[in-house]
C-alpha cells in the first residue's frame, strides 16, 4: 500500500515499511501508528482511458499480412520475393507441420518447403537443404551440392560454378558441374 504526506510544501509518497516519529524510527508501523504521524493511503486518481483513435503500426501490419496471406500463396517466385516481408515467418512455423511448396521468411530469405515436415529449432532452412530451398529467380543461381532427390537439380536447370554456367542435362542431378551430368554454355 502507497501513503502520502506534505513535508515542507512537497507531497511526498512512501510505502511506509519504517517510519520517524518524535520518538525514533518505528519498523513495521501498525495503520494506526501511519496515520497518527501524518500519513494517508494514496488512492491513485482514476483516469478514464483515451479511446484509441488509430490502430497502431503492428496491428496494421498484421491485418495487412492476414488479409494478403492467401493471395500470397498464389504468387509466382518472382512476386513472391518483392512481398517476401508478408509470408510467415519460419520461426512462427516451429512446432506446426509444413507442407510441400509452402514458402516462409527467414533471416533475410523466402524459403520453400521441399517435403512437409513439422520444423524444430535446429531444424534452420539454410541448415537443412533436404527441406528447404532458397527461393530465387536468378537465371544463373550458385551450385549447392544437393543432399538427395529433393534436392536435386532437374533437366535444364540453370547454375553458376567455378566460373561458368552448366544446364542439367538429366532430372535428380545431384552431380557436381564439370564432372557429370552438366553441360558447360560459354
Amino acid at each position: 500500500m502507497m501513503y502520502y504526506k506534505e513535508i515542507e510544501g512537497r507531497i511526498i509518497f512512501s510505502s511506509c515499511k519504517a517510519i520517524h516519529t518524535q520518538e525514533g524510527w518505528i519498523s513495521n508501523p501498525t495503520p494506526e501508528q501511519i496515520a497518527a504521524n501524518g500519513w494517508e493511503v494514496y488512492v491513485p486518481p482514476v483516469v478514464p482511458p483515451t479511446p484509441q483513435t488509430e490502430p497502431d503500426m503492428y496491428d496494421v501490419m498484421e491485418a495487412v499480412k492476414k488479409m494478403l496471406s492467401t493471395d500470397t500463396e498464389a504468387l509466382s517466385d518472382e512476386d513472391a520475393l518483392d512481398v517476401a516481408a508478408l509470408f510467415p515467418t519460419w520461426s512462427s512455423k516451429v512446432g506446426e507441420a509444413v507442407t510441400t511448396g509452402e514458402r516462409l521468411w527467414d533471416d533475410g530469405f523466402l524459403w520453400k518447403v521441399l517435403q512437409p515436415h513439422t520444423p524444430q529449432a535446429d531444424w534452420r532452412p539454410a541448415d537443412t537443404p533436404a527441406l528447404w530451398k532458397r527461393v530465387s529467380v536468378e537465371e544463373w543461381p550458385e551450385w549447392i551440392q544437393p543432399v538427395g532427390s529433393e534436392d536435386a537439380y532437374h533437366k535444364d536447370d540453370k547454375t553458376s560454378h567455378n566460373g561458368f554456367h552448366w544446364i542439367s542435362d538429366v532430372d535428380n542431378n545431384v552431380w557436381e558441374p564439370g564432372v557429370a551430368m552438366w553441360t558447360r554454355v560459354e
